[in-house]
């Protein structure tokens, strides 16, 4: 399976049904800073969940998706990256992230995604990668402003967490900027 080894201290590998009990305890352990933005967040209480949301990343892969990857920093699971299935006939999909409270603030997220938009246009030819995040998560929204991404404007109440409907900062990178930005 995919493993890719960035700056000796990251590592980012797909996420496989063996590392459920790993995922599950890295959610039990950021469950309430997680569900602030992410929904599954509070879904996952189970090893039969953390395998659930697993094994969608592993059919997903199967069918020609991208991979759904863990992030470890330091040998711990400190967060991951997914992506939706890709439309064949616009090559598009959409990416999203997720990282522990204690591994934020040092660039992680941003060096993780990094590689797999590489990973997504440069090795499996996506056009386009769209990028959602609640318009009050900053730091989110910095990562994905950081990467060079295409502020698109505001989907009103598109998202739901804990109930609550909530606003959406669009945001888009297409492979002609990727490469175009990649170059300079």
């Amino acid at each position: 399976m995919f493993t890719w080894n960035l700056d000796g201290d990251m590592t980012l590998q797909v996420l496989e049904l063996r590392h459920a009990p790993e995922f599950l305890a890295f959610v039990q352990e950021n469950r309430a800073y997680l569900a602030e933005w992410l929904g599954w967040a509070d879904e996952i209480r189970t090893i039969e969940a953390a395998r659930a949301f697993i094994q969608r990343g592993l059919t997903s892969l199967s069918e020609g998706g991208l991979p759904r990857v863990g992030i470890w920093l330091d040998g711990r699971l400190v967060g991951g990256i997914l992506f939706f299935p890709v439309d064949p006939l616009t090559r598009a999909t959409e990416v999203g992230y997720w990282l522990g409270r204690a591994a934020t603030g040092r660039g992680v997220m941003t060096r993780a995604l990094k590689a797999m938009l590489h990973y997504a246009f440069d090795l499996v030819g996506v056009n386009r990668v769209g990028l959602q995040a609640d318009v009050r998560n900053s730091r989110s929204r910095a990562v994905a402003e950081r990467l060079d991404f295409t502020f698109e404007g505001v989907r009103r109440q598109s998202w739901q967490v804990r109930g609550e409907l909530c606003d959406m900062a669009t945001y888009s990178l297409l492979a002609a900027e990727w490469r175009e930005r990649s170059q300079s």
